[in-house]
């Protein structure tokens, strides 16, 4: 072998064993991963929903549904024994008006009715308006509870007794003969409006609907699941043209990704809560996250191949993993280079307004990290390397909330719960309420207002 050679490869090899010795691998110890379970706390969110129903579709509907025949009794044994038979029918549509939760109306109607006498029977016919007043209030079954009166009458066609020999005009007698049967005809009318006007069948079918989850947006596979726990209804109110009211539903709300999410429907509807009043905003918790495997993909697209050098030393970070350490995030950075091994970074994730995104604001060695550093490598310490993982851990959130507002916006804008019943709304604002660590990642718990209102035509 040359002998020039031989001083310049001991040089070489020196160097090398040099090199190796301190870049020997050395692992901080791990901070381990945990979860606290009280974290999943179900937000309750509440939906204020007004309801307006407009009296000219209530009057519509009840003209649809009074054609004809109201009443009719063919004996004189019924009622009591009362000796009279009754026929009354519509003959014009009706006319209404609401004051608070009483409902007036005039009913146009045709009376025939026949007195059973000492000696045979007398039959009188006429037309007149019957001008009733109706109260009203709603179950705990969500039933319609009426009650109602007859106020007063007036003859449109004056009564007449029909004799063999003629007519004769017997207004006296009729309005004797209609007071006895006042109670019979208001009874009827109770009953008819118990057996047709009830709500539960439109509040079931929406407490059903509104747990089907709803895709919110198909390129990201968003979904976001209802599931309400309560519901309450404050009393009706009343103008002249709209009867009012506001429907509270308390409810939980999940935001998940992927598939369409499957559940276990609640189709327990539970009875009617009477409540004084209600916001008049909806106020929406929506819980999300950040996935660990986004997170890490974040950061390892800023940090990976990131060199730090102090003097003559340097390391390059090859991996990034994060997960949960209680209510902080573990950062692991895999290192090689002066130093080769594994160190760890912890902090609690917060939601920063002003840059409306998460971030680690107090991310610092752990301090196992910090005590093996010190010993092997202090120089780490007066580099950049804390405030660049700091930096890469900041997931923004800017155009996913502004995504879900367009979204949820554009469903309210206009949406048929059922025929005749339109749901629209506004949505003022979506915010970060708080975040915490979970199994999943980094939950984030979104906060929404706005207004809702529920358009009911053609009862």
């Amino acid at each position: 072998m040359n002998r020039y050679l031989l001083p310049g490869i001991a040089t070489i090899i020196m160097a090398f064993f040099s090199f190796c010795k301190s870049a020997q691998y050395a692992n901080a110890p791990n901070p381990g991963e945990r979860y606290d379970p009280s974290t999943d706390i179900p937000l309750v969110s509440t939906l204020t929903i007004p309801v307006n129903i407009a009296i000219n579709d209530l009057v519509s509907s009840l003209n649809s549904m009074t054609q004809g025949v109201l009443y009719e009794d063919y004996s004189f044994t019924d009622n009591g024994n009362d000796n009279l038979m009754l026929k009354i029918t519509k003959v014009q549509p009706i006319t209404m008006f609401v004051n608070g939760q009483t409902l007036k109306y005039r009913i146009p109607v045709q009376i025939w009715a026949k007195q059973k006498l000492f000696l045979g029977s007398a039959e009188v016919q006429g037309d007149l308006a019957l001008n009733m007043k109706t109260t009203f209030s709603i179950n705990p079954d969500w039933s319609l509870r009426t009650q109602t009166t007859v106020e007063y009458h007036e003859w449109l066609k004056n009564p007449v007794l029909k004799t063999g020999l003629g007519n004769i005009n017997i207004q006296s007698l009729a309005n004797i003969m209609l007071n006895r049967s006042k109670t019979t005809l208001s009874e009827t009318l109770d009953r008819m409006v118990s057996q047709q006007f009830t709500l539960r069948p439109y509040i079931q079918e929406a407490w059903i609907a509104i747990q089907e989850p709803v895709l919110l947006d198909e390129e990201y596979r968003a979904w976001i699941k209802t599931t309400p726990i309560s519901i309450g209804m404050t009393p009706l109110e009343t103008d002249w043209n709209t009867i009012r009211a506001k429907i509270a539903v308390e409810c939980h709300n999940d935001v998940s990704f992927g598939e369409k999410p499957v559940f276990r429907q609640n189709s327990s509807l539970p009875n009617l809560k009477m409540i004084h009043r209600a916001p008049d905003d909806f106020q929406v918790r929506i819980v999300t996250d950040v996935p660990f495997e986004e997170a890490q993909r974040l950061a390892r697209t800023m940090m990976v191949g990131q060199v730090f050098e102090s003097g003559r030393k340097k390391v390059r970070i090859d991996d990034i993993r994060i997960w949960g350490n209680g209510a902080r995030l573990v950062v692991n950075a895999q290192l090689s280079g002066s130093f080769n091994g594994n160190i760890y970074f912890t902090g609690r994730p917060l939601f920063n307004p002003q840059r409306n995104q998460i971030e680690v604001a107090d991310l610092d060695f752990h301090t196992d990290t910090r005590n093996l550093l010190l010993k092997s490598a202090a120089w780490l310490f007066s580099g950049p390397i804390k405030k660049r993982m700091a930096d890469a851990m900041a997931f923004p959130l800017d155009q996913d909330l502004a995504d879900l507002k367009s979204t949820i916006q554009e469903t309210l804008n206009h949406y048929e719960i059922q025929q005749g019943v339109v749901l629209t709304g506004t949505v003022d604002s979506i915010a970060v309420e708080q975040t915490m660590v979970t199994p999943a990642g980094i939950r984030v718990d979104l906060f929404s207002k706005g207004k809702l209102n529920v358009e009911v035509k053609g009862l």
